[in-house]
This record gives C-alpha cells, structure tokens and sequence, in this order.
C-alpha cells in the first residue's frame, strides 16, 4: 500500500530502533554464552578422553555453529531494524513539518500529498502549491520505498543462509593437529614451523585452542602472545589465499602450483599467517623469514621455555637425555636447531623432537623435519650423542646440535 501523510503521522519509527537495540543486547548475550561454551568446551578436551569425550565435544561444536549462526541473524535482523528506524524517522519529521508549513500558508493538504490553494491566502499561488505537491509525493514514495526496503531486509535477515567462505573451521582440522600437518615450502621460517609441530605433537588441543573462526564473518581469530599480553588477530581469506600462493607452511599448498589439496589441515597456513601479521604486518608470510625458537614458542603458549647449548655444557653434567624424557612425557613440546655443523641433518635448521627411547648417548631421539616428505625423510632417527657431540674426537658439546629449547605448558 502506497504511503500518505496518515499512515507517517500513525507510524512510531522511534520503536524499530529500541528493537535494534534489544536484538543486538541478545546477540551480546548469547556471544556470552558462547564464551563460556568454549572455554567449557577446552576443559572438556582437556579432562576427558576416549570416545564418548569425542561424541560430546562433537555435539558441543555442533551447538556452537548454530548459535554463531543465530547471532548472525541476530545482527543482521538488529541492523535491519536500525536503518528502518533511523530513515523513516527522518522522513516522518519531514514529511509531517513539510505538510503543516503547507497548510499555514493556505494550502489544502490531501492524504496523498497533493496541494491546492484554497484561496483565501494569495502566498499559497498555483505554483507554490505545486511545489509543495511535488516535494511532498517524492517524500512519500521515498518512505514508501524506506518501507519496503526495511521489511526485504528482514526477512532476508530472517531466512537467509550463512555466507559461504571456500576456507572454515571445517578445513581447519584432519583429526586432531599433530606435526604431520606441517610442510613448509617456499618461506624458510623452519624455526616456527617447527614449534607450531612439536606443540601439536605434544599437546593438541593447545593448537585448537589458539584459533576460533567466525561464520559470519569467515574470519580466523588467532590468539598469540605478543611480548605484553594475548592479542587476537584476524586472518582473513585473502590472508589464507595469500598463504597458499607463498606457499607457506601448510600441506594445502602443494609442490604443483595452482593446485590445492583440500584434503590437508589447513591450522598451519592460519597460525603462519597470523604469526606474520603480529611480527611482520607490512610484508606478509615472507617477512618473517629467519628467526629462532624461543619467540616462536612465545607467541604460542606465552612462554619462551628453557634452552640447552650443548657447545657450552658437557652432556654428562646437562643429562639432556633425561630432560628431554621428562619433556615427553610431560606433553612439553621440543625443538632441535642445528648449527652449521649439520652433519647428517640440514644445517642451521630447526626440528620437532617427537620421542626419545634409552639413556645417555645411546639414546634414540626420533624427529620431524617441518619439511615433510618433499624433501628427504619426514622424521629422522638419530643417535642423541651424535647429535649433539659426546665423542672426543668431534669434541664435546660440538655436534649438530646448536640449541635444545623445551617449552613450558
């Protein structure tokens, strides 16, 4: 139905802001719901496994989405309501003062906005009165139009779906993180990759726990440490498309350019990316090229852990065979640099300790190498005296080994 000076003079625009208000209070709400879900959800994880752990965090997570998608609709529904509230209330103060000013001057005002002289008054001429006619009927079809407009806008704020993104949390994950998802490619920050491996290999969930995503927004909220307190960072689909063409640390991005293997984690490439964007944000993953374990590590977990230089402490005196024990066994993640004495590992690269088995030098220290399968042996077996340097001939404390850092959970 077409809009007269009646039905703005019966409308109250005023209430569809006070309902914008109210609907965003509840998308405020349930985002508070869906705080304390999460960190639930994190205790849960933490606390309890097996397979019925699985099938209720599974169900939470299902909860989860849904929820995000009704705030979702809770916003856009909210937004809808704010732009028909604010432009109606302008047009029916225009339209009312404009209608009023007209028949002061001796107009007559009919309903749908047509004025004519009454006669008795010789300012309302003709050609004012047409004026009037002309501006008071654009009004009304622009109210109209606001009208119509307000009401598509909710009820695609009502029964739209949620935007599609090619990457989502669906993506994010091939069971749970572990150092088998890391394969870096074209960007030497071996001593990150490293670390995102050998803390999924330690401790998953600390991995999930860093990233959250947002359906509404297809946005990947990354939690790293930045020095003084955690900072959530945004990585968003150009940041990850972005990743994928430099080909960064992820399995996503494969040996053959152009082509995608949806099939691989993509956490990698999120956490790289967001990494890059706290240390290097006007130059992307590749400016974060070089660099040591212990900031790497903070960022991470908050902590940048305890570090062995093998070159400056005798073995016997360091008993890096048991630190290394009790690291694996206290689900603390491990990280191997190498000097330039790489010997039979890559010099001046860093690894992800995965296991230790026997005492001493004989030990058996198994680890990955963040390249991955590309490029030799994904994970390596070694002696941990030859990795570090315990034979007199080579010199003690004078093997590959430059540095050990264990991390703190």
């Amino acid at each position: 139905m077409a809009a007269t000076i009646s039905v703005a003079r019966l409308t109250r625009p005023s209430r569809l802001l006070d309902a914008a208000a109210a609907e965003h209070a509840s998308a405020a709400q349930v985002t508070t719901q869906m705080d304390a879900q999460q960190r639930a959800l994190a205790i849960l994880r933490g606390n309890w496994h097996g397979a019925a752990a699985g099938a209720a965090a599974a169900n939470a997570e299902q909860q989860l989405t849904q929820q995000r998608v009704l705030v979702t609709k809770l916003h856009g529904y909210a937004d809808a309501l704010q732009f028909g509230g604010t432009n109606l209330s302008a047009l029916r103060t225009q339209i009312l003062a404009m209608s009023a000013q007209a028949a002061s001057l001796g107009g007559i005002v009919s309903d749908d906005g047509t004025v004519t002289p009454n006669g008795t008054n010789r300012l309302m001429t003709p050609a004012v009165s047409g004026a009037y006619t002309t501006v008071l009927k654009a009004m009304l079809t622009q109210f109209d139009a606001v009208d119509e407009s307000t009401a598509q806008a909710l009820r695609t704020a009502l029964t739209s779906p949620p935007p599609q993104f090619t990457w989502t949390d669906a993506d994010l994950y091939e069971g749970d993180p572990s150092g088998a998802d890391i394969n870096q490619d074209g960007v030497g920050d071996c001593y990150l990759t490293a670390t995102m491996g050998a803390i999924a290999h330690a401790n998953p969930q600390a991995i999930r726990d860093r990233i959250n995503y947002h359906p509404a927004t297809g946005e990947f909220d990354v939690t790293l440490w930045d020095g003084r307190q955690w900072r959530h960072i945004a990585v968003t689909q150009a940041d990850i498309d972005a990743n994928i063409a430099g080909r960064g640390g992820s399995g996503v991005d494969t040996p053959n350019p152009g082509v995608v293997d949806r099939n691989a984690a993509l956490w990698p490439a999120v956490l790289e990316s967001a990494y890059a964007k706290m240390k290097a944000p006007a130059e992307g993953i590749t400016g974060i090229e070089s660099g040591l374990t212990p900031p790497a590590l903070q960022a991470l977990t908050g902590n940048n852990g305890d570090w062995i230089f093998p070159a400056t402490e005798w073995f016997t005196t360091q008993h890096i065979d048991t630190q290394i024990t009790e690291a694996m066994q206290n689900n603390q993640p491990v990280m191997l640099s190498t000097s330039v004495l790489g010997g039979d590992l890559a010099s001046q690269h860093v690894y992800a300790v995965e296991g230790i088995t026997g005492t001493g030098s004989d030990a058996t220290v198994t680890l990955r190498n963040p390249w991955g399968a590309d490029d030799g042996p994904a994970v390596i077996q070694a002696r941990l005296g030859d990795l570090i340097g315990t034979n007199p001939p080579g010199g003690l404390g004078l093997g590959p080994t430059g540095m050990i850092n264990i991390g703190r959970m």
